[in-house]
């Protein structure tokens, strides 16, 4: 092969590697730019406008101003203990005390009890006792009055066992029913007097007899 035919041949090939290495590096510039990550912009926070409120001046000119809103903060809520009160004692009421007369609606006489009544006020505005059959108790309230017959009382509702007694039943439901009847009492040195609402009289002296 002649010279000129082999620096034809080498022409050739320099051209041939030239046009390749353009289409590797056109090659790899297209596939960076297809393999980009486009970083998009954080989004911007919603902004609330103020309320806006139309108002004229001495002028007459309308004024757009903007109107504070107040958020009221939260008061903290603290718990009020509630206050209770005691209920009213009488010392010369509290104790023992036992029945010796009953005197049923005005004008009557005294009947005197065939078994032993008593009766005990405690200082809680509790009280209990013995009807002559069977045992009792119930809730006492003192007001503060005091009448011409004696300071205000209230006792009720009555509540008992359920015995039977042949001899002393009739008698015990008589001063159950007069005993919750109460309305005022009166005590002088060792002996008390309760009145109730229908005018009977409960007598009773103090102590366990």
């Amino acid at each position: 092969m002649s010279n000129d035919s082999l620096a034809y041949q080498g022409d050739i090939m320099k051209k041939i590697t030239i046009a390749f290495l353009l289409l590797v590096v056109i090659s790899t510039m297209l596939i960076a730019g297809c393999t980009k990550v486009q970083t998009l912009p954080a989004p911007t926070p919603a902004v609330t406008a103020a309320p806006l409120v139309t108002v004229q001046n001495q002028q007459g000119v309308a004024i757009i101003k903007t109107v504070e809103t107040t958020v009221p903060t939260p008061v903290p809520t603290t718990a009020v203990p509630v206050a209770t009160t005691a209920p009213l004692t009488d010392p010369a009421l509290t104790g023992n005390w036992t029945l010796k007369g009953l005197m049923v609606g005005a004008g009557s006489s005294a009947g005197i009890p065939q078994n032993q009544i008593t009766i005990t006020f405690n200082n809680d505005g509790t009280l209990s006792g013995f009807g002559g059959c069977n045992n009792y108790n119930a809730n006492y309230v003192l007001t503060g009055k005091t009448t011409s017959f004696g300071k205000t009382i209230s006792i009720g509702p009555i509540i008992s066992t359920k015995k039977f007694c042949a001899v002393a039943s009739d008698q015990e439901s008589t001063y159950i029913a007069n005993l919750q009847n109460a309305e005022t009492y009166s005590i002088t040195t060792n002996n008390m007097m309760i009145r109730t609402s229908t005018l009977s009289q409960l007598s009773y002296v103090n102590g366990l007899i």
